[in-house]
Protein backbone atom coordinates (compact mmCIF):
# COMPACT_ATOMS: atom_id res chain seq x y z
CA UNK A 1 0.00 0.00 0.00
CA UNK A 2 2.66 2.40 0.55
CA UNK A 3 3.83 1.80 -3.17
CA UNK A 4 0.28 3.06 -3.91
CA UNK A 5 0.42 5.74 -1.71
CA UNK A 6 3.62 7.12 -3.46
CA UNK A 7 1.87 6.40 -7.25
CA UNK A 8 -1.26 8.49 -6.22
CA UNK A 9 0.97 11.32 -4.74
CA UNK A 10 2.49 11.65 -8.09
CA UNK A 11 -0.56 11.85 -9.43
CA UNK A 12 -1.49 15.52 -7.70
CA UNK A 13 -0.38 18.83 -8.51
CA UNK A 14 3.33 18.73 -7.26
CA UNK A 15 3.65 15.25 -6.98
CA UNK A 16 6.24 14.68 -4.29
CA UNK A 17 7.68 17.65 -4.53
CA UNK A 18 4.84 19.09 -3.13
CA UNK A 19 4.89 20.83 0.49
CA UNK A 20 3.94 18.05 2.84
CA UNK A 21 4.88 15.32 0.77
CA UNK A 22 4.53 11.62 2.12
CA UNK A 23 1.18 11.94 3.21
CA UNK A 24 -2.08 11.01 1.16
CA UNK A 25 -5.01 12.99 2.12
CA UNK A 26 -8.81 12.61 1.17
CA UNK A 27 -8.48 15.08 -2.00
CA UNK A 28 -5.80 13.62 -3.10
CA UNK A 29 -7.28 10.21 -3.64
CA UNK A 30 -10.57 11.76 -4.70
CA UNK A 31 -8.48 13.74 -7.50
CA UNK A 32 -6.71 10.45 -8.26
CA UNK A 33 -9.56 8.26 -8.90
CA UNK A 34 -11.35 10.50 -10.86
CA UNK A 35 -8.04 10.46 -13.17
CA UNK A 36 -7.78 6.77 -13.19
CA UNK A 37 -11.95 6.83 -14.29
CA UNK A 38 -10.80 9.07 -16.84
CA UNK A 39 -7.80 6.84 -18.21
CA UNK A 40 -9.88 3.87 -18.61
CA UNK A 41 -12.98 5.35 -20.48
CA UNK A 42 -10.05 6.25 -23.11
CA UNK A 43 -9.57 4.45 -25.98
CA UNK A 44 -5.85 3.65 -25.72
CA UNK A 45 -6.94 2.16 -22.55
CA UNK A 46 -8.47 -0.62 -24.42
CA UNK A 47 -4.96 -2.28 -24.23
CA UNK A 48 -5.37 -5.52 -21.73
CA UNK A 49 -1.96 -4.48 -20.02
CA UNK A 50 -2.24 -1.00 -19.87
CA UNK A 51 -6.12 -1.71 -18.63
CA UNK A 52 -5.03 -3.95 -15.91
CA UNK A 53 -2.71 -2.05 -14.51
CA UNK A 54 -5.16 1.43 -14.08
CA UNK A 55 -7.67 -1.07 -12.73
CA UNK A 56 -5.34 -2.72 -10.24
CA UNK A 57 -4.31 1.15 -9.20
CA UNK A 58 -8.02 1.85 -8.79
CA UNK A 59 -8.37 -0.63 -6.70
CA UNK A 60 -6.00 -0.37 -4.34
CA UNK A 61 -6.64 3.29 -3.99
CA UNK A 62 -10.34 1.90 -2.92
CA UNK A 63 -8.41 0.31 -0.20
CA UNK A 64 -6.57 3.53 0.97
CA UNK A 65 -9.91 5.24 1.24
CA UNK A 66 -11.39 2.71 3.35
CA UNK A 67 -8.19 2.84 5.55
CA UNK A 68 -9.22 6.64 5.47
CA UNK A 69 -12.98 6.23 6.74
CA UNK A 70 -11.95 3.29 9.27
CA UNK A 71 -9.36 5.23 10.62
CA UNK A 72 -11.24 8.33 10.77
CA UNK A 73 -8.03 10.37 9.85
CA UNK A 74 -8.00 13.37 7.20
CA UNK A 75 -4.16 11.54 5.26
CA UNK A 76 -2.06 8.26 5.35
CA UNK A 77 1.49 8.72 6.06
CA UNK A 78 3.67 6.18 3.77
CA UNK A 79 6.76 6.90 5.10
CA UNK A 80 9.10 5.73 7.78
CA UNK A 81 8.94 7.83 11.23
CA UNK A 82 12.54 9.31 10.71
CA UNK A 83 11.70 10.15 6.66
CA UNK A 84 8.46 12.00 7.62
CA UNK A 85 10.19 14.08 10.17
CA UNK A 86 12.77 15.02 7.19
CA UNK A 87 11.75 18.65 6.02
CA UNK A 88 10.05 18.62 2.82
CA UNK A 89 13.04 19.40 0.37
CA UNK A 90 14.73 16.29 2.05
CA UNK A 91 11.46 13.97 2.33
CA UNK A 92 11.20 14.92 -1.45
CA UNK A 93 14.74 13.12 -1.69
CA UNK A 94 14.16 10.31 0.16
CA UNK A 95 10.83 9.41 -1.31
CA UNK A 96 12.54 9.34 -4.47
CA UNK A 97 15.45 7.49 -3.39
CA UNK A 98 13.48 5.07 -1.82
CA UNK A 99 10.64 4.40 -4.31
CA UNK A 100 12.92 5.50 -7.58
CA UNK A 101 15.58 3.55 -6.65
CA UNK A 102 15.22 1.83 -3.55
CA UNK A 103 12.81 -1.50 -1.70
CA UNK A 104 10.53 0.70 -1.97
CA UNK A 105 9.24 0.26 1.76
CA UNK A 106 9.21 3.58 3.29
CA UNK A 107 12.25 3.68 4.55
CA UNK A 108 15.49 4.77 3.50
CA UNK A 109 18.57 2.04 3.99
CA UNK A 110 22.06 2.56 3.00
CA UNK A 111 22.06 0.06 -0.24
CA UNK A 112 18.90 2.85 -1.28
CA UNK A 113 21.04 4.95 -1.20
CA UNK A 114 24.10 3.39 -2.63
CA UNK A 115 21.70 2.54 -5.86
CA UNK A 116 20.66 6.14 -5.96
CA UNK A 117 24.09 7.34 -5.93
CA UNK A 118 24.53 4.82 -8.81
CA UNK A 119 21.90 6.70 -11.10
CA UNK A 120 23.17 9.68 -10.31
CA UNK A 121 26.68 9.65 -10.56
CA UNK A 122 25.46 8.83 -14.78
CA UNK A 123 23.42 12.09 -15.43
CA UNK A 124 26.30 14.26 -16.92
CA UNK A 125 26.30 18.18 -15.49
CA UNK A 126 24.74 19.97 -12.40
CA UNK A 127 21.51 18.43 -12.71
CA UNK A 128 23.33 14.97 -11.42
CA UNK A 129 25.30 17.18 -9.18
CA UNK A 130 23.15 18.51 -7.05
CA UNK A 131 21.12 15.09 -6.34
CA UNK A 132 24.60 13.61 -5.50
CA UNK A 133 25.04 16.32 -3.10
CA UNK A 134 21.17 16.07 -2.21
CA UNK A 135 21.42 12.41 -1.32
CA UNK A 136 24.52 13.08 0.69
CA UNK A 137 22.03 15.33 3.01
CA UNK A 138 20.27 12.99 3.49
CA UNK A 139 22.43 10.57 4.92
CA UNK A 140 23.29 12.74 7.44
CA UNK A 141 20.22 13.21 8.55
CA UNK A 142 19.20 9.77 8.55
CA UNK A 143 22.39 8.28 9.82
CA UNK A 144 24.20 10.77 11.79
CA UNK A 145 26.29 8.18 12.93
CA UNK A 146 28.04 7.63 9.67
CA UNK A 147 28.12 10.88 9.08
CA UNK A 148 31.97 13.46 8.63
CA UNK A 149 31.45 15.93 11.68
CA UNK A 150 33.39 18.57 10.00
CA UNK A 151 35.75 18.03 6.90
CA UNK A 152 37.76 20.78 9.02
CA UNK A 153 40.35 19.10 11.40
CA UNK A 154 43.53 16.90 11.36
CA UNK A 155 43.65 14.83 8.35
CA UNK A 156 47.22 13.50 6.31
CA UNK A 157 48.37 15.50 2.95
CA UNK A 158 50.73 13.34 1.12
CA UNK A 159 53.68 14.89 2.16
CA UNK A 160 52.93 13.53 5.71
CA UNK A 161 52.44 10.12 4.50
CA UNK A 162 54.54 9.37 0.89
CA UNK A 163 57.77 7.34 1.82
CA UNK A 164 60.74 7.37 0.24
CA UNK A 165 61.41 3.91 0.72
CA UNK A 166 60.43 0.50 -1.75
CA UNK A 167 56.71 0.92 0.07
CA UNK A 168 55.42 4.12 -0.02
CA UNK A 169 52.81 3.34 2.02
CA UNK A 170 54.65 2.21 5.14
CA UNK A 171 54.00 4.93 7.36
CA UNK A 172 50.56 5.63 6.00
CA UNK A 173 50.22 1.91 6.89
CA UNK A 174 51.47 2.62 10.51
CA UNK A 175 50.04 6.13 11.30
CA UNK A 176 46.30 5.53 10.12
CA UNK A 177 46.19 2.99 12.65
CA UNK A 178 46.33 5.84 15.51
CA UNK A 179 43.81 8.40 13.54
CA UNK A 180 40.71 9.02 15.07
CA UNK A 181 37.78 8.07 12.75
CA UNK A 182 37.05 11.62 11.08
CA UNK A 183 40.86 12.19 10.95
CA UNK A 184 40.74 9.22 8.93
CA UNK A 185 37.68 9.87 6.85
CA UNK A 186 39.20 12.88 5.95
CA UNK A 187 42.62 11.53 4.96
CA UNK A 188 40.70 9.56 2.35
CA UNK A 189 38.84 12.53 1.69
CA UNK A 190 41.85 14.27 0.28
CA UNK A 191 43.48 11.08 -1.29
CA UNK A 192 40.16 10.32 -3.57
CA UNK A 193 40.12 13.92 -4.37
CA UNK A 194 43.50 14.08 -5.22
CA UNK A 195 43.14 10.77 -7.30
CA UNK A 196 40.19 12.23 -9.42
CA UNK A 197 42.63 15.68 -10.49
CA UNK A 198 45.93 15.37 -9.97
CA UNK A 199 47.16 12.26 -10.26
CA UNK A 200 45.59 12.07 -14.00
CA UNK A 201 48.39 15.32 -14.55
CA UNK A 202 51.45 13.71 -13.11
CA UNK A 203 53.71 13.08 -16.09
CA UNK A 204 55.68 9.65 -14.52
CA UNK A 205 51.97 7.94 -13.64
CA UNK A 206 53.50 7.31 -10.16
CA UNK A 207 50.51 9.03 -8.35
CA UNK A 208 47.59 7.26 -9.77
CA UNK A 209 48.48 3.77 -8.38
CA UNK A 210 49.67 5.08 -5.58
CA UNK A 211 46.83 6.83 -4.49
CA UNK A 212 44.23 3.98 -5.24
CA UNK A 213 46.90 1.79 -3.00
CA UNK A 214 46.24 4.06 -0.38
CA UNK A 215 42.33 4.21 -0.84
CA UNK A 216 42.80 0.23 -0.90
CA UNK A 217 44.37 0.44 2.48
CA UNK A 218 42.30 3.61 4.63
CA UNK A 219 38.91 2.04 2.92
CA UNK A 220 39.48 -1.47 4.93
CA UNK A 221 40.17 0.43 7.80
CA UNK A 222 36.59 2.36 7.60
CA UNK A 223 35.05 -0.77 6.97
CA UNK A 224 36.43 -2.63 9.61
CA UNK A 225 35.29 0.26 11.73
CA UNK A 226 32.04 0.44 10.79
CA UNK A 227 31.58 4.33 11.75
CA UNK A 228 31.99 6.99 9.77
CA UNK A 229 32.03 7.31 5.89
CA UNK A 230 33.27 9.74 3.51
CA UNK A 231 30.59 10.90 0.88
CA UNK A 232 31.29 12.83 -2.63
CA UNK A 233 30.38 15.89 -0.63
CA UNK A 234 33.12 15.41 1.94
CA UNK A 235 35.41 14.63 -0.98
CA UNK A 236 34.68 17.92 -2.95
CA UNK A 237 34.51 20.05 -0.39
CA UNK A 238 38.39 18.49 1.57
CA UNK A 239 40.02 18.26 -2.20
CA UNK A 240 38.96 22.07 -3.08
CA UNK A 241 40.92 22.91 0.03
CA UNK A 242 43.89 22.74 -2.17
CA UNK A 243 44.78 24.95 -4.54
CA UNK A 244 46.12 22.52 -7.46
CA UNK A 245 42.81 20.02 -6.58
CA UNK A 246 40.42 23.12 -6.77
CA UNK A 247 41.63 24.83 -9.76
CA UNK A 248 40.28 20.86 -11.17
CA UNK A 249 36.57 21.19 -9.75
CA UNK A 250 35.50 24.53 -10.44
CA UNK A 251 31.53 24.16 -11.61
CA UNK A 252 29.36 21.70 -11.20
CA UNK A 253 30.18 20.10 -14.70
CA UNK A 254 34.17 19.25 -13.86
CA UNK A 255 32.80 17.73 -10.35
CA UNK A 256 30.23 15.76 -11.29
CA UNK A 257 32.63 14.27 -14.10
CA UNK A 258 36.10 13.85 -12.17
CA UNK A 259 33.95 12.98 -8.82
CA UNK A 260 32.49 9.13 -9.90
CA UNK A 261 30.87 7.67 -6.67
CA UNK A 262 31.49 4.11 -8.25
CA UNK A 263 35.57 4.94 -8.97
CA UNK A 264 36.04 7.03 -5.39
CA UNK A 265 33.76 5.31 -2.97
CA UNK A 266 31.75 2.06 -4.07
CA UNK A 267 35.27 0.61 -5.44
CA UNK A 268 36.89 1.02 -1.38
CA UNK A 269 34.25 0.97 0.50
CA UNK A 270 31.79 -1.49 -0.58
CA UNK A 271 33.47 -4.68 -1.37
Amino acid sequence: MRQTAFALEQMTPGGTERRDCGCVRRPDLVRAMNRLHELLARPSSRDDSRRKALQSLLERARRLESILQAQDTTGIVYLADAEWRLPDRLRSAAIEIDFSFGDKDGQVSEDDIRKARGHYALVRGPVGWNRLLLTDEVERRLFPHRALKSTSGLRLKPSDWIASTPDPLARLRKVSRYLDDHALVRTYADIAARLATVAGQDPAGHLGPLFEGALALLGEMIRERDTVRPTITDIARIGCEDPEVKAMLQTPIEMSRRLMPSELLDRYLET
